[in-house]
């Protein structure tokens, strides 16, 4: 097996599925970055390790699930789920899901931008009705290698820059996949993208999607400034995008807008 796919999965297995935090000074670089909705968690063994065990401290029985794997040589792109029951909750369950692109380096993990949809865990957890959990990869540690594609980032880097990316068939936005509706949340004026990497065909990404905010969301006045954080993994197929999941932080935007109120 691929060292850096050995160490994604040590990362998987070891730490967060049997929360096992003395895996972390192994598998991961002291200085550790998390790059999420915005904020940067900086510090292995302090500022992301206290993260970790608040999260574990709401959900003492959470589970990680692969459900996708690009393996882009110094970078791995998942798409997964954590699930689990809420102890603050009464014991509610949630699936949320995450895409990640996690960064190596020497052998050891240096860092990570993702996404995770905090805003559909919220949901579930308010109205009792968990998110069921998609079907985990057969065979994620046996990914292999694919050389990048500057062809595949080109097009994947104009599909963002349109704006038209939420209304593409075949693509899953958020939790469109329980609920059956993807809002048009913000009329996109221009996207940031903090990091891009393809293997073959695939392209992961993060990035910041600014515009106007199109629709009520979290009593926001329609067509004031706003911004929002995304993350993805997609396929592309004679020039066009025809698969892929698109995870935005609608948590991070809805309380941003709660602020303003």
């Amino acid at each position: 097996m691929d060292a850096n796919l050995t160490l994604i999965r040590r990362y998987v297995t070891d730490f967060v599925n049997r929360h096992d935090f003395s895996v972390i000074t192994q598998i991961m670089a002291a200085d550790y970055t998390l790059d999420t909705g915005g904020l940067l968690i900086a510090g292995r063994d302090d500022a992301y390790r206290s993260a970790v065990a608040r999260q574990l401290q709401q959900f003492p029985g959470l589970v990680f699930t692969p459900h996708e794997v690009m393996h882009a040589g110094d970078h791995i792109a998942l798409r997964f789920t954590e699930h689990g029951a809420s102890y603050r909750h009464g014991g509610q369950p949630a699936a949320w899901e995450s895409i990640g692109i996690y960064r190596l380096r020497d052998g050891r993990m240096a860092g990570c931008a993702i996404e995770q949809d905090y805003f559909s865990r919220r949901r579930q957890l308010e109205e009792g009705q968990p998110m069921p959990v998609d079907h985990a990869a057969i065979a994620p540690w046996d990914s292999t290698h694919e050389p990048p594609s500057p062809t595949a980032e080109a097009l994947a880097r104009d599909w963002l820059a349109s704006g038209r990316w939420t209304d593409q068939p075949g693509v899953e936005i958020d939790d469109q996949r329980a609920t059956g509706r993807c809002d048009r949340i913000i009329a996109q004026s221009s996207i940031d993208i903090t990091t891009l990497v393809s293997a073959g065909n695939r392209v992961a990404f993060h990035a910041v999607q600014r515009g106007e905010l199109a629709m009520d969301f979290s009593d926001g006045k329609v067509g004031i400034p706003a911004w929002m954080h995304c993350a993805g993994i997609i396929t592309l197929q004679d020039g066009t995008v025809k698969a892929g999941h698109v995870l935005r932080d609608r948590w991070g935007l809805w309380r941003r807008l709660a602020r303003q109120k």
